[in-house]
């Protein structure tokens, strides 16, 4: 018997550690892709619906059938520890504080019982707040002593504690999230960005009318950017929840900004799934004026706009005449226009977005020279320089480069590889089928081996 199922005697399941230290259970865990691990747990442990459910406890087997379906998911932390419980999983691998059931921390001699710093100092601070409230501890990472205890009496008496400071204090751990995407990549940012909105989603019920619009326009922000994340590990469905859910508490918020925004964001999505139609309808009712845009935003949607034509096949002048006002409204922003919504979209952000157009408009030669010009200028985050390295061995790839197309997606692929981009994998994957007519080259031949090995 394994230390961990030690731990759990009287736990009714408890799954292997060959299926918890698989990598297909990892990733699951990591994405909190709950569909996925009850999958997992049903299929590889033989657990029937109706024992999974006795597991997590205060569910049904309807209800974990419509898990697996897809049809229904998980988003309260309470259940999301319950799950953790049920079937053995360290909270580590959730975004979650250590369960009860797990032994000493890591690296204690047994029999130790003296606490740690860390268990000192969260014992004053009412550590069991923090867990009962689901807030994530890698959220609190580098935060002061002061941070800790402004939290934790906001959690303890949200309708007197929980004010504007905090609410500014959430959004500073969502942009440093931010940051950390696209050096880290999804998988290790997503577990502090849900424990952030787990947070945001409870302590919205119990504090004030004025701060919870205030939070739930925190919520909105955070939400789209959880959506990001989970396309960028390719899981659209659940991209598409949390979407929903930045639209709904935009609405609540009275933030048209953002309402707006998110139409620009769903646009985008209908790209990854190349729904022509429904990303240029959806780019066009984002530049209703009734949403109070930033100008780099509107700069933004015009230039998706442009992009929904060139997949439709509309005439090049078109086109070009659409990317030429966007980058107008860009430089008008950029004169003076405070940073905040669409902050990011600059000046190599538009080219960049014209290169995909260009590569739709059937000109993947002019594609390629305009990504190997950002590229090389250094501008971009480690995750971005690899996705706009697989776009521009794509249109290599059209334009009859197969040697440089591989070798760019070579170096792509290892970027993907070590931020774990689902997004960047699946465009090397079309550039690999795109590349099948010269996969007799020894440079074909290595990205292939590059893409089979990660």
């Amino acid at each position: 018997m394994c230390e961990r199922e030690t731990w759990r005697s009287g736990y009714p399941l408890t799954i292997a550690d060959a299926l918890l230290q698989s990598e297909a259970m990892q990733r699951a865990c990591t994405t909190r892709n709950f569909r996925e691990i009850f999958r997992l747990v049903n299929r590889r442990t033989g657990s029937s619906h109706a024992v999974i459910a006795s597991a997590v406890g205060k569910m049904t087997s309807a209800r974990v059938s419509d898990i697996i379906r897809g049809v229904r998911g998980i988003r309260g932390e309470q259940v999301i520890e319950r799950v953790a419980d049920g079937f053995g999983i360290p909270g580590k691998m959730l975004g979650l504080p250590p369960r009860p059931w797990e032994g000493p921390p890591e690296g204690t001699p047994e029999g130790d019982t003296t606490p740690s710093a860390e268990h000192e100092i969260m014992s004053l601070l009412n550590r069991r707040t923090l867990l009962k409230s689901g807030f994530a501890v890698t959220a609190l990472r580098g935060a002061s002593l002061e941070d800790i205890q402004r939290v934790t009496a906001a959690l303890t008496d949200a309708c007197r504690y929980f004010d504007g400071t905090m609410v500014e204090y959430f959004r500073s751990q969502l942009e440093t999230a931010k940051c950390d995407d696209g050096r880290l990549g999804a998988q290790k940012t997503l577990p502090v960005v849900l424990g952030l909105l787990g947070v945001i989603e409870q302590q919205a019920r119990d504090v004030k009318p004025v701060i919870r619009r205030e939070l739930l326009s925190v919520g909105a922000d955070g939400a789209e950017f959880a959506g990001w994340l989970y396309r960028d590990a390719h899981q659209p469905g659940i991209a598409v929840f949390w979407y929903d859910r930045a639209m709904e508490w935009a609405q609540e918020a009275d933030d048209p900004a953002m309402q707006g925004y998110m139409l620009l964001k769903k646009s985008q999505m209908a790209y990854d799934d190349r729904d022509a139609v429904r990303m240029l309808t959806l780019a066009q009712a984002g530049q209703h004026q009734r949403w109070q845009l930033p100008t780099r935003v509107q700069a933004e949607l015009l230039q998706q706009e442009a992009l929904g034509c060139a997949m439709l096949g509309e005439p090049l002048t078109l086109i070009e005449q659409k990317l030429d006002t966007a980058r107008e409204l860009l430089t008008r922003a950029a004169k003076g226009e405070p940073s905040g919504l669409g902050a990011y979209f600059n000046e190599h952000t538009l080219l960049l977005r014209n290169a995909v157009s260009y590569t739709e408009a059937g000109k993947p030669g002019i594609a390629a020279d305009l990504f190997g010009e950002i590229i090389s200028a250094g501008t971009l985050s480690r995750r971005d320089t690899g996705f706009f390295n697989a776009r521009r061995a794509a249109a290599l790839a059209l334009s009859g480069e197969p040697d440089e197309a591989a070798e760019v997606g070579t170096a792509s692929a290892e970027v993907a590889l070590a931020v774990q981009s689902e997004r960047t994998m699946r465009v090397l994957g079309e550039v690999l089928q795109a590349l099948s007519h010269w996969r007799g080259r020894p440079a074909v031949r290595k990205f292939g081996e590059a893409l089979r090995a990660v």
